[in-house]
């Protein structure tokens, strides 16, 4: 992949300058997931966990039609602990606002410290029989297209539906129901490949 960056300002004359690097898709996963882990840290310590740009791709098939700009969620390798405290918090209380701020403040505090812990997967929810959703996982692809700020990456991915007993899909329903969001009991995963 090739990454351009206009700089307007060189050496304080104004031209425009075109800078080209190389990156191997190792590196720009690795971009990615800090800039996903960095944007969350941030989003859950300043906006209450309201999910920014960042964490809202358009989702796209194949062929680069839009279908919607969907909330994606990332997930430990490792997270049967932190599923066992997302259910934990929904079952502790019936008050939505209290199950909200417990899990803002874990997740605010060192949860997206170290971008390692993560899965290499994003995960986003949609309802059962979602025709456009069976359409891309049958042809087994897909793109996000993340725009922020002045960050952009467009990633295809290979979406699957999770089985209900996977560790990632009770982690992402526990995840989402601790911060009262609706979810629906179908889990949609995209292994990322940087393109």
């Amino acid at each position: 992949m090739v990454i351009l960056q206009q700089i307007s300002q060189l050496l304080g004359k104004k031209q425009h300058v075109r800078l080209l690097v190389d990156l191997s898709p190792e590196v720009l996963q690795e971009k990615f997931l800090d800039w996903q882990c960095q944007s969350r840290m941030n989003a859950f310590r300043t906006q209450g966990g309201r999910p920014n740009t960042s964490m809202t791709p358009y989702l796209l098939d194949d062929k680069g039609n839009e279908y919607a700009q969907i909330i994606v969620v990332l997930v430990e390798n490792d997270c049967e602990e932190t599923t066992r405290l997302f259910e934990y918090n929904f079952k502790k209380t019936y008050d939505p606002a209290e199950r909200y701020d417990k899990i803002n403040k874990f997740l605010s505090s060192e949860f997206f410290l170290d971008k390692h812990k993560f899965s290499d997967a994003l995960f986003a929810t949609f309802p059962k029989k979602n025709k456009f959703i069976s359409k891309i996982v049958k042809k087994g692809r897909c793109i996000l297209d993340f725009i922020h700020l002045s960050t952009n990456y467009r990633i295809e991915c290979s979406p699957f539906i999770l089985d209900e007993d996977e560790n990632a899909w009770e982690n992402v329903f526990w995840k989402l129901y601790s911060k009262s969001l609706v979810v629906s009991s179908q889990s949609f995963s995209t292994n990322t490949t940087i393109i």
